[in-house]
């Protein structure tokens, strides 16, 4: 066979089996997506990662889960996060001092020298020269060396009282003088008036009465004698 010879012409295939593949495709892609995202069917959403339950601070971004050590504190990756979780604690009160019940010792006052007894009403008063011829002197405290001082501005009454026996064994006023003691005239020499008989007399500091008889074998006056004679021995 020579070079020269016509070839018979082949129908050309190309172009139509073109045709079948481009709606093959389309319809295998057509099917693809109903079956993907149909109207019966959810599209599938990817799940979000999980988060840590920490609060952050600022509104940034959560920690990953599991990248915070419990009790420290953890910084999250990125380069724009400022948020670092916290781990939450309850605060602890402090209990209150116990208040002590027991009152403080109080501090005795300094005292530069002696001290000096403090003045009592009605202070005490001292015969300091007893009977003598009928003299009697006695005086108020206000030395400050003994107790029971005469208080300023007080006056202490002081008096004496002289009797005579009757036939009956009682006594009857003979003499009586009263006086009263002050800071202006602390002491008081008194000459008692006696009868020329024999009789008892008193000195005495107080309020006490001054009674015009006395019953036989009456001793009068109480705690407020100062001086006494109950003239029972003549």
């Amino acid at each position: 066979m020579s070079e020269s010879q016509d070839t018979p012409d082949v129908p050309d295939v190309t172009w139509p089996r073109r045709r079948w593949l481009l709606p093959a495709a389309g319809l295998a892609a057509a099917l693809a997506a109903a079956l993907g995202a149909g109207p019966d069917r959810p599209a599938v959403v990817p799940a979000a990662a999980p988060t840590s339950p920490a609060a952050t601070i600022g509104g940034g971004a959560p920690a990953p889960v599991g990248s915070a050590t419990p009790g420290a504190t953890a910084i999250p990756a990125g380069p724009t996060s400022s948020a670092v979780p916290v781990r939450a604690t309850t605060p602890q009160r402090r209990p209150a001092p116990a208040r002590s019940t027991t009152a403080p010792a109080r501090r005795p006052p300094a005292t530069t020298g002696t001290t000096r007894p403090s003045c009592t009403p009605a202070g005490a008063v001292d015969v300091v020269q007893v009977f003598t011829d009928g003299v009697v002197k006695v005086a108020a405290r206000t030395d400050g060396e003994w107790s029971d001082q005469l208080c300023p501005g007080e006056r202490i009454r002081v008096f004496w009282a002289t009797y005579t026996f009757t036939a009956d064994g009682a006594a009857k006023l003979y003499g009586s003088q009263v006086r009263y003691l002050d800071r202006a005239a602390p002491t008081w020499t008194m000459r008692l008036s006696l009868p020329d008989s024999c009789g008892p007399w008193y000195v005495v500091s107080g309020s006490w009465g001054i009674p015009q008889t006395l019953k036989p074998g009456a001793v009068p006056f109480g705690g407020g004698k100062l001086h006494w004679d109950t003239g029972n021995h003549c």
